[in-house]
């Protein structure tokens, strides 16, 4: 993945232990985004920036060219070994992808309007960009603790909102398509428990918990 600068030591390779089609809740998870992404389209050329492992693109069963962009070596190389190619990018082309993901992504990105000028160029007219598994900082739990769970202060460089990810979208071009906010159909979530969690947080700092639009799916097309 483009960089001015390598972070790749923040990613070590047992970063990825539960990145290998191992776990069932993040497997599930895939299934829920699938159905939000293939709503707007189902084949073609994707690009997944910051594909671990390439396991998205392998439970999805995409129809098409699968491409990906990644920081560590040793997920690439296990990417590779499920059909993700590297050669080609937001970086390297024009008006080529279909669909680009990023899936627990943006935060971790230390240039995301680069990515989002780059993103645009890259995708032909009419292609999709699609934020998945995205922190949600237009929250009650973020507003009340500043902070999510999801969060990583060492490796998060800009978590946005849906309304700063909406707006910075629409500078470079983009149209809003939809937004939702998986936390009902999340397998990590259990209402009763969480909702008891959130109370006695208010007690416990060191509570962590899934809860009402923390993270978001969110779509944009390129007109």
């Amino acid at each position: 993945m483009k960089k001015n600068k390598d972070f790749s030591e923040l990613y070590a390779n047992d970063y990825f232990q539960e990145r290998l089609n191992n776990d069932p809740k993040r497997l599930a998870c895939f299934e829920q985004e699938k159905l939000f992404v293939y709503q707007y389209v189902n084949k073609g050329n994707i690009l997944d920036v910051g594909c671990s492992t390439g396991e998205f693109l392998s439970a999805i069963n995409w129809e098409g060219n699968k491409y990906g962009m990644e920081i560590s070596n040793y997920a690439v190389d296990r990417a590779k070994k499920v059909g993700v190619s590297f050669d080609k990018d937001i970086f390297s082309e024009e008006d080529f992808f279909d669909l680009i993901i990023f899936r627990g992504t943006i935060q971790h990105l230390d240039q995301p309007f680069l990515f989002f000028e780059k993103a645009y160029q890259s995708l032909k007219k009419g292609g999709y960009v699609i934020f998945l598994a995205t922190p949600n900082l237009n929250s009650l739990y973020y507003k009340i603790w500043n902070d999510l769970p999801c969060l990583d202060d060492k490796k998060n460089f800009f978590v946005p909102s849906n309304l700063t990810l909406t707006n910075a979208m629409k500078v470079y071009g983009f149209e809003f398509i939809d937004v939702e906010y998986p936390y009902l159909k999340s397998p990590y979530s259990n209402p009763v428990k969480d909702h008891l969690k959130f109370i006695t947080k208010f007690f416990n700092s060191n509570h962590e918990f899934p809860f009402w639009k923390n993270m978001m799916n969110i779509c944009f097309i390129k007109n």
